[in-house]
């Protein structure tokens, strides 16, 4: 998808203050916006690109929105807690939901631990975000180096690329999984 194209989507799909809440859930964060209440901007994106707006993907999305800033989900999460929610919905749904929500720039799809993939909100506005991956138990950390995310902005531009993403992804043994082991 051209830069620009998909630039037009995430500017229609998220407010400017969606970009600019901080590492708390947005269902604290009154500026944040609640689709729930008002389904206009996912629907407008579907629309736009000849998909079609369910409320099963709404609430797929609202979990998103509403799960802390960096907070990763796979599948078998989305759908537990979607369940524990009362909504009845097939691990089906949910997987044609992320492929149509990937494929419009408003999820990451990211294959963090051996073969599970996982996903976050697509956020092109906040700083470039890298990965610790317990092959152990799965647990997932975002930290933030500037060192990196320059070599990548290096390395696209002297390739002629046009930097979207830059993500390194590191993997090891956490502390909790390391005392469990001794």
């Amino acid at each position: 998808m051209p830069l620009a194209r998909w630039q037009a989507l995430i500017d229609m799909a998220y407010p400017t203050s969606f970009f600019n809440r901080s590492e708390t859930t947005m269902a604290s964060d009154p500026a944040s916006p609640d689709l729930n209440q008002e389904p206009e901007p996912l629907k407008t994106v579907l629309n736009k690109e000849g998909f079609r707006f369910t409320s099963q993907r709404q609430k797929v999305l609202d979990l998103f929105q509403s799960a802390a800033l960096g907070h990763h989900l796979n599948a078998e999460e989305i759908h537990q807690q979607l369940l524990d929610q009362g909504e009845k919905i097939s691990f089906s749904t949910i997987y044609r939901a992320l492929h149509v929500m990937v494929r419009l720039g408003l999820l990451q799809e990211l294959e963090l631990a051996e073969g599970r993939k996982y996903y976050e909100l697509n956020t092109p506005f906040m700083e470039q975000h890298h990965h610790l991956v317990c092959v152990h138990c799965g647990n997932v950390e975002e930290f933030e180096d500037a060192t990196m995310t320059q070599v990548g902005s290096t390395e696209s531009a002297s390739h002629g690329f046009s930097l979207l993403n830059c993500q390194f992804t590191v993997y090891g043994i956490c502390p909790d999984c390391q005392s469990l082991l001794g």
